[in-house]
């Protein structure tokens, strides 16, 4: 399934993978117009409200997904 497939737990769930990728490449900070290096727990928790949908499908917009992908 791609990305436009996913149901709004799997967006989420990306959105959460997302926020520990800008991180992960040390673009957090600027990225997410913050004055720290990787997310909080609040982050984390508000990722749906964070990151706009259209930012996840233009990131993952290749991606081929499998229920494998993600938890239950």
């Amino acid at each position: 399934m791609n990305v436009h497939d996913l149901t709004r737990e799997h967006l989420v769930q990306l959105k959460e993978r997302y926020l520990i990728e800008l991180a992960n490449e040390g673009t957090f900070a600027q990225v997410m117009n913050v004055d720290y290096d990787s997310p909080s727990y609040h982050d984390m928790i508000n990722a749906d409200e964070l990151v706009p949908d259209d930012v996840i499908f233009n990131e993952y917009e290749s991606t081929e997904f499998t229920e494998d992908d993600f938890w239950k």
